[in-house]
């Protein structure tokens, strides 16, 4: 089934969604009466809060648009828990969703290493997950026992490093180097960029990490300079990252740095300012796409334009709702495998988040859903997010 949704963008000022960041609300089960229940779970407060509530706001303005227009034969109602992105939490919390507030998807989370804690709970219990913003590649593994009931909205880390490596390329730097946190989110995209380049044929010089939410990055950024990198390959959360690029404007270090998608996050922006200026990464925020633009005024008039100025992680939150719900539709609300058999032919042609021009669809038999040239990239002018490109080619991995 394919479905677009530019017309629902219009539906703003309607009664918040059912949200409760210690649980459900109260109400039916997953798919009983007339109320269908939809976890989520993600950092709502911590270092990565500023993944966290977009996503969760662009949740809620995707069950306003459903539940206002009538879409459905049912009452969507959201169930979030607060993870802090600390993986035990959200195991933790995918098996309080399953047990007590009895699901019928689980959405979420921003964190790789918690979404690979909580996915077994959540799926050996039968349940159907979306990933809507984690990007680890490891996250779909058809080896997974859960494999059958996960699905990947967003694009993955490899994905991302595939177009990005063109900037390396088109440079033709005599020094590439990367830095990376500690996650699963950094290690792994550290894995992806040392294997995208070496099959383009570029070296990664020197690489190093350092632990999350770090206060002082002076030691990582002395060890770049001191080996001659020409150029940074940053793949490091949003906090991190403004760290990372205030000590290199302190001590007036003048090199290229190209990062990864987290930088689209508020807090890189808040703490950055304007030492980020330049500074290129990808995206999946068209502004010449006119889902995009309606997304943007919409989720604007909701909660306001600082709320996710990079808009990368509301959007995709929206996406995943409304692929959710097609699916919920397919699969006659019943959950497990008939809905996970019923996303498999799902896709969305003009979703708010890709390129103008791709789509998303589970219907390539691999349970990731971006196509062909999904991101766009984007920079920071003035202390500013704004779009940098939009026709740089990406494929599928």
């Amino acid at each position: 089934m394919t479905v677009a949704l530019a017309a629902g963008l219009a539906l703003t000022g309607c009664a918040p969604a059912s949200s409760n960041a210690e649980g459900g609300s109260g109400g039916g089960g997953s798919a009983s009466g007339d109320t269908i229940k939809v976890g989520y779970i993600g950092p709502l407060t911590g270092g990565s809060a500023s993944l966290g509530v977009p996503a969760q706001h662009g949740f809620e303005l995707a069950v306003k648009h459903l539940n206002d227009s009538g879409e459905l034969d049912r009452t969507i109602e959201l169930v979030s828990v607060d993870d802090e992105a600390d993986p035990t939490k959200s195991a933790a919390a995918a098996q309080r969703m399953i047990t007590e507030d009895d699901v019928i998807a689980v959405l979420g989370g921003p964190n790789s290493g918690p979404v690979l804690a909580n996915n077994p709970v959540i799926t050996e219990a039968g349940v159907v997950q979306l990933v809507t913003i984690a990007q680890a590649d490891g996250l779909i593994d058809p080896e997974s026992p859960g494999y059958d009931l996960t699905f990947q909205v967003t694009e993955n880390n490899t994905y991302n490093v595939g177009a990005t490596v063109q900037f390396f390329l088109d440079a033709d730097y005599a020094s590439i180097c990367a830095v990376a946190d500690t996650t699963e989110y950094g290690q792994s995209g550290i894995a992806s960029i040392e294997a995208v380049f070496a099959d383009n044929g570029l070296d990664v010089t020197q690489t190093v990490s350092h632990e999350v939410n770090a206060t002082d990055l002076t030691p990582q950024v002395l060890s770049l300079r001191d080996a001659g990198c020409e150029s940074i390959y940053l793949f490091s959360y949003g906090q991190d990252a403004a760290v990372f690029m205030k000590t290199v404007n302190q001590i007036g270090w003048d090199v290229d740095v190209i990062g990864g998608r987290a930088l689209n996050q508020a807090a890189f922006l808040s703490i950055a300012g304007d030492a980020g200026d330049g500074l290129i990464f990808p995206s999946v925020i068209d502004l010449d796409k006119a889902s995009t633009k309606d997304f943007i005024d919409a989720y604007t008039e909701e909660y306001g334009a600082d709320d996710d100025p990079a808009h990368t992680f509301s959007a995709l939150a929206y996406d995943s709702m409304m692929m959710l719900a097609e699916g919920l539709k397919g699969s006659d609300y019943e959950g497990g495998q008939a809905l996970a058999d019923a996303l498999g032919e799902v896709t969305l042609d003009d979703a708010v988040s890709g390129r103008d021009g791709s789509s998303l669809s589970f219907g390539f038999g691999d349970h990731r859903a971006p196509s062909d040239d999904f991101q766009t990239f984007w920079t920071i002018e003035d202390g500013e997010f704004a779009m940098y490109r939009n026709d740089v080619p990406s494929t599928r991995p």
